[in-house]
């Protein structure tokens, strides 16, 4: 992957002009996604969306699936193992509440 390139299909890690760091994803010149943040947010982006890919590919369980990313990142970065249980938990409220019951515990309340 290139850093810096922005393409019209593909994933694009770069710094604006104004020194924002971005994760964006084009499909068919489409944007698909930019998320904007500081380097950790980016650090934090990359790893999860690899993490999250693997752990899709090779555990079957939705629930062992989710416990397998809290431990990759819990390796990489404590806090960014958190997130992402947090990130989850709010994206299932508003659609599917009952599967926040499969994150792992992270000791707090989602």
């Amino acid at each position: 992957m290139q850093v810096g390139l922005r393409t019209n299909d593909g994933l694009n890690i770069f710094i604006a002009d104004d020194g924002s760091y971005h994760f964006t994803f084009y499909e068919r010149g489409e944007l698909g996604f930019d998320r904007s943040g500081s380097l950790d947010d980016l650090r934090y982006w990359y790893c999860q969306d690899v993490v999250r890919s693997q752990a899709a590919k090779w555990v079957g369980d939705r629930a062992q699936r989710f416990k397998y990313e809290y431990q990759v990142l819990s390796h990489l970065n404590t806090d960014w193992a958190k997130r992402n249980v947090r990130e989850t938990a709010a994206m299932f409220r508003n659609v599917q509440p009952q599967d926040i019951a499969l994150l792992p515990d992270i000791g707090e309340p989602l």
